[in-house]
């Protein structure tokens, strides 16, 4: 059977969905005063891209017929196509918007649980890890006003999202033909095994994200040295990943060395339209050989390299993060992930939206290597000692993740309804 259009409407949604959520975040720090900190857990781009991750992963718990899913699939093409064409709309419509790329994310990934599931969770999770990666360097390219820079302007002035509406009309067209040729395969029954804590996990993971980023615009406002908060999502994901059913919990562990890796979003790229094509070509190879050779270890390996070059950030030997973070950062993510396909419909949303919904996922990022007044710390350690040890933390969770990988390499690949608890 011809699976073209199928695999066309998956890459291309998946890439539009986590686009939407991860666009919605800020590419730089939110820092704002006293009296507006709380709302951060309302108004913000965190907030907006957790709402998107909950609903993604509620949508493909509760809908499980085809023509559910292709309706939810339908409601959030709709949502994101009319938010994407309002000139601007304030605060609110970050609501519509991330509810729109979670219904998109969610019926797509129901629509994987076929026969021929380890192929269509590989397209939609390649198209959803290059959305991941490459949405704060297209940000350029999608608008001559950043949608980061919206607030500062007025709603007449932020255009409509062309880029966004071609994905989705794209998307739709792709998911019409494929559903009226059955191009997703013959349908499997879907296991309700453990329901309530995928529904945990898939709700605690965003909202950990959520808290976090609140906890760390406090300690900006306050301008305390250090935030060591963020390592509270390495916990998070391994105990989460441990409490999905069977085998499932190893593709969020990979999203989380994905996370830990690539703090630093690809904004290397910013400056060519060529290199977002070649990030975007090294995703698709890593994730035909992530299918071809399913071995998430060798990909959590390559990670934990690309990790530890971040300490190189002096002139000459930057140039080696630089070209860890070109080359292999987009490749050695998209085989890590696919290598741990295929899993449950529930815990490919969780997964393939945690990078989006964790804005603040390790300290790394804000504490010590990225905002100058957390850099430096009363405790003695100069901004280079900061530095080796951020990068330690990063490698020390890419590695925490490929052994946890490798003990639930060990659980069975099936078990029945009936062994497991609700």
């Amino acid at each position: 059977m011809n699976r073209s259009a199928a695999v066309v409407s998956l890459l291309v949604g998946g890439f539009a969905a986590t686009i939407a959520l991860a666009s919605t975040m800020s590419g730089s720090f939110a820092v704002v005063t006293d009296s507006g900190r709380a709302d951060v857990l309302i108004y913000s781009a965190a907030a907006g891209a957790t709402l998107g991750a909950i609903t993604a992963v509620v949508a493909v718990v509760l809908v499980r017929s085809r023509p559910a899913l292709a309706w939810t699939a339908t409601l959030g093409l709709v949502l994101l196509a009319v938010m994407s064409s309002l000139p601007g709309s304030g605060r609110w419509e970050l609501y519509p918007h991330a509810i729109g790329a979670g219904l998109i994310l969610g019926a797509l990934a129901g629509l994987c649980d076929t026969q021929a599931r380890p192929v269509l969770q590989t397209a939609l999770a390649t198209g959803a890890l290059a959305g991941v990666l490459l949405a704060v360097p297209l940000e350029r390219y999608r608008s001559p006003s950043p949608r980061r820079y919206a607030d500062y302007l007025p709603a007449s002035a932020v255009p409509a999202d062309v880029f966004m509406l071609g994905l989705l009309a794209m998307t739709a067209v792709a998911l019409f033909i494929a559903l009226r040729r059955g191009a997703f395969g013959v349908s499997e029954p879907a296991l309700t095994d453990g329901r309530v804590r995928v529904l945990a996990v898939g709700v605690a993971v965003p909202v950990v994200g959520l808290l976090l980023h609140w906890s760390f615009v406090r300690v900006v406002g306050s301008m305390s040295s250090t935030w060591l908060f963020g390592l509270a999502v390495v916990p998070v994901f391994v105990v989460g990943s441990l409490l999905l059913p069977r085998r499932n919990g190893m593709v969020l562990l990979a999203a989380l060395a994905v996370i830990a890796t690539s703090y630093r979003s690809l904004e290397w790229s910013t400056d060519s339209l060529a290199s977002l094509l070649i990030a975007a070509v090294l995703v698709v190879l890593g994730a035909v050989c992530g299918r071809r050779w399913p071995h998430p270890l060798a990909g959590v390996a390559t990670l934990a390299v690309v990790a530890a070059t971040a300490v190189f950030e002096e002139q000459p030997w930057d140039t080696l993060h630089t070209g860890a973070t070109v080359l292999v950062l987009p490749l050695a993510a998209a085989f890590t992930v696919v290598a741990c396909l295929p899993s449950s419909a529930a815990a490919t949303a969780i997964s393939l939206a945690a990078p989006a919904a964790v804005s603040v996922p390790l300290m790394a990022r804000f504490g010590w290597t990225l905002y100058a007044p957390l850099r430096t710390s009363h405790n003695g350690l100069s901004s280079d000692s900061w530095l080796w040890v951020s990068t330690g933390v990063a490698v020390a969770t890419v590695v925490v993740s490929g052994i946890t990988i490798a003990w639930l390499q060990r659980r069975p690949m099936e078990q029945s309804s009936a062994e497991a608890p609700g």
